[in-house]
């Protein structure tokens, strides 16, 4: 097993204690009058990967003024329709992204727990392949680059839409929600502090 996992949930973590996962897709706190959306990605029982549904579950639990907070561990068709059915000006998505090796093989990402920012415009769409990418979610590849890409074909993203995911060290099955490797749990605080931070601004520029 690769690194060594630790509870890193404190009380501030009950919602995803207390919720199912995968029982209904959209907001887990605001509505679509907010202006602001929070779109937590994530994989709820592969350890590292249920990064976004954690942090999701966190912003919810904070109750930001004018955010509205998604889960979309069910597919990257549900990200795209709790978009079209609100009019954020500004979208926030975040959870783990995996470079190098496939998803669920047990092996680290390049650089496990290094933060980056990226906007909806690092993630084209390749229209020759758009097809393919929509079926993909359809057996459950709900990974950060779908999320973006199928959003971004079927109704859009607002000009400010930013990117933040972590690389994670472990990706398979075994760990609970609450475990993450230890990579991820040193750097859990400053991804959510600076997802809180950029939610709670008025517009800021987006980041390099």
């Amino acid at each position: 097993m690769l690194g060594t996992t630790q509870a890193v949930l404190g009380s501030g973590h009950g919602i995803s204690k207390g919720r199912s996962y995968g029982a209904e897709a959209g907001l887990i706190s605001g509505d679509n009058t907010a202006s602001q959306l929070l779109i937590g990605v994530g994989y709820p029982y592969l350890s590292d990967l249920a990064v976004g549904n954690v942090i999701a579950d966190d912003i919810a639990a904070i109750g930001l003024a004018d955010v509205a907070v998604a889960d979309v561990s069910h597919t990257p068709v549900a990200a795209a329709q709790t978009v079209a059915e609100g009019s954020y000006e500004r979208v926030v998505i975040t959870g783990a992204e995996k470079i190098g090796d496939g998803l669920n093989t047990g092996t680290p990402s390049e650089d496990p727990g290094t933060i980056h920012r990226r906007t909806a415009a690092d993630y084209p769409v390749p229209e020759e392949r758009i097809v393919d990418r929509i079926a993909e979610c359809a057996m459950g590849s709900n990974t950060i680059e779908n999320v973006v890409i199928v959003t971004k074909a079927i109704c859009g993203l607002p000009a400010e839409t930013h990117v933040l995911t972590i690389e994670p060290e472990y990706d398979s099955w075994g760990f609970d929600i609450e475990e993450f490797s230890d990579p991820i749990a040193a750097a859990m605080s400053e991804l959510t502090a600076e997802i809180t931070d950029l939610l709670g601004r008025g517009s800021v520029p987006l980041s390099e």
